[in-house]
């Protein structure tokens, strides 16, 4: 075997391992948005309603639960509650 057909042999392992990559991630992100549909209009903590602006997006917490597919959403205050009973029981 030469250089020329090693090369080739080369080419297509990696277009087939980069081809195989891509489906993964492809079917991922489709799994992804299918979960997104279940996301809540309000806290799963304290059923504090979620207002579509650009702050509550970046301070709103979302947990995504891939096994059971659930999808929580946890406002600034429940998430600093949380925050704080897990400070506490790592004291005691």
């Amino acid at each position: 075997m030469n250089k020329k057909h090693k090369k080739k042999i080369k080419r297509r392992v990696k277009k087939k391992k980069e081809k195989a990559a891509a489906q993964q991630t492809q079917e991922r992100l489709k799994k992804q948005m299918g979960l997104f549909e279940r996301l809540p209009s309000q806290c799963s903590a304290c059923s504090k309603p979620f207002p579509k602006t650009r702050e509550a997006h970046m301070t709103w917490q979302v947990v995504v639960r891939h096994d059971e597919e659930t999808v929580r959403l946890f406002c600034p205050a429940c998430q600093a509650k949380a925050q704080q009973l897990m400070e506490n029981n790592n004291e005691v």
